[in-house]
């Protein structure tokens, strides 16, 4: 009795120690302000977080990107004529495999960690209704890579808050539609350095809901 009361208590210990881990859900409350590749544009995001090992997991994440929440309410109070009302509206995709840097007994997808993180944006950008109606739009891309160090609690029962900070590689490129036919690239040299330069510096902060 003495050893099978040991060998039941151990393998107790290990389905404890290898029990199913969480699946998360989660969104961004900081993207509702700064979405995307630029400031006049809100991120509407959704992101499925999977951990893929003990202390590793995958996060895939999409989004809808629209008119700033705060530019349109400017809009209306400031009784824009339709020429000059902005347009927007366009997509975000980004992938990560993070790398918990947990304890033995800990597993992902809670702790700090680092992970790869990659980003694509494609938002159009029509300045009146006009314009928009003629699908005549500034067409924005952005690709970056970067390194991110965060950290991941849950202190709840369903909720978790994720916060990371990350540097890397940008590469921004605009188009102009004039009309369904007539696309070349536009020269972005108006807009500083800060969007044409290749340095990516990203925060942010997602609330999840555990599965």
């Amino acid at each position: 009795m003495d050893g099978d009361t040991i060998r039941n208590e151990s393998y107790l210990k290990n389905k404890r120690s290898y029990s199913a881990q969480p699946i998360l859900i989660k969104s961004s409350p900081t993207a509702f302000l700064w979405g995307g590749i630029l400031p006049f544009t809100s991120e509407y995001r959704l992101m499925a977080e999977v951990p893929s090992a003990k202390k590793q997991s995958e996060v895939i994440s999409f989004s809808y990107l629209g008119k700033n929440i705060f530019l349109g309410a400017v809009q209306k109070l400031s009784a824009v004529s339709s020429n000059r009302i902005l347009k927007v509206s366009g997509w975000r995709f980004q992938y990560a495999h993070k790398f918990y840097l947990v304890r033995h007994e800990r597993k992902a997808p809670y702790g700090f960690y680092v992970a790869p993180l990659i980003s694509y944006s494609n938002v159009h950008v029509s300045i009146g209704l006009n314009r928009y109606y003629h699908q005549t739009y500034f067409d924005f891309r952005n690709l970056s890579e970067n390194l991110v160090i965060g950290v991941q609690s849950g202190k709840s029962k369903h909720f978790s808050t994720d916060i990371y900070f990350g540097m890397g590689h940008k590469s921004n490129t605009a188009y102009y539609h004039a009309g369904s036919y007539h696309i070349f690239q536009y020269d972005t040299s108006d807009f500083g350095d800060f969007y044409n330069g290749h340095v990516s510096v990203i925060f942010d902060i997602n609330i999840g809901y555990r599965f």
